[in-house]
């Protein structure tokens, strides 16, 4: 949630320019289904053409709908007491309560949504965030993609993982808190490299990613943090040291 609820103009304003904009779209959208229908509003002829043009006004409602739904959540946040649905892995569905660290929270942001906690706890501590990556590229298309997603000289299918560093100690931080780094390079079998913006990119853009969800993944950046132990002696795994250098 907002640290203060938003005022009341806000809150006019933003659902306000919502209904505005959806009866201008549903305007627009009258209007060009129009011609294909009868005199009893049945589509009565160029039916290949009325299904394609459904289709993209479909599309475009969605993004509006998407658009809405993020301004709502900036204004007004997401709701603390109930559960909301997070997508992980092969379109798993975490039912996720906003800032709790628990077991939900725990699954959905290590199975699919590991890229949206390492990048909230990036943007309120300034930390680098790192992946982890198989050191081969399996190849394959529907793995790799068509040109081989990615950046850096790493393959999309080749990342396992991704991060924040503590620049004080090089510990990796996730979902489950700190590791030491050579811990989590061993038990995952991955190299460690640091996420560059045009690795994220690649990230951001590839479909076998999940859309990070950044709303729920901020809520739980505070709980992490407060959470985390210091980790005396992580330096000593070498591997760390040129990510927080």
């Amino acid at each position: 949630m907002p640290a203060t609820l938003p005022c009341p103009d806000q809150c006019l304003s933003v659902v306000r320019q919502a209904i505005l904009d959806h009866r201008a779209m549903a305007a627009r959208h009258a209007v060009k289904l129009d011609r294909y229908f009868d005199v009893d509003g049945v589509p009565d002829h160029e039916f290949e053409d009325y299904d394609q043009e459904r289709r993209e006004l479909a599309l475009e409602a969605d993004e509006q709908l998407e658009t809405l739904i993020a301004r709502l959540t900036e204004v007004f946040g997401l709701p603390v007491t109930e559960p909301v649905t997070v997508l992980g892995t092969e379109m798993d569905r975490f039912q996720v309560t906003p800032g709790r660290l628990d077991d939900a929270a725990r699954r959905a942001f290590s199975e699919g949504q590991c890229h949206a906690l390492a990048q909230a706890v990036s943007e309120v501590t300034g930390w680098p965030m790192a992946a982890l990556i198989d050191a081969d590229c399996a190849d394959l298309y529907d793995k790799c993609g068509l040109d081989g997603l990615g950046a850096d000289g790493v393959c999309i299918c080749q990342i396992n993982h991704l991060v924040a560093v503590r620049p004080e100690d090089g510990a990796l931080i996730d979902i489950d808190g700190a590791h030491h780094p050579d811990m989590l390079r061993e038990e995952m079998g991955s190299d460690l490299v640091p996420l560059t913006e045009e690795l994220w990119e690649a990230i951001t853009r590839c479909a076998a990613f999940r859309v990070p969800d950044m709303p729920v993944a901020r809520t739980l950046v505070e709980p992490l943090l407060d959470s985390l132990p210091p980790i005396a002696g992580t330096r000593t795994g070498g591997a760390s040291l040129a990510l927080v250098a």
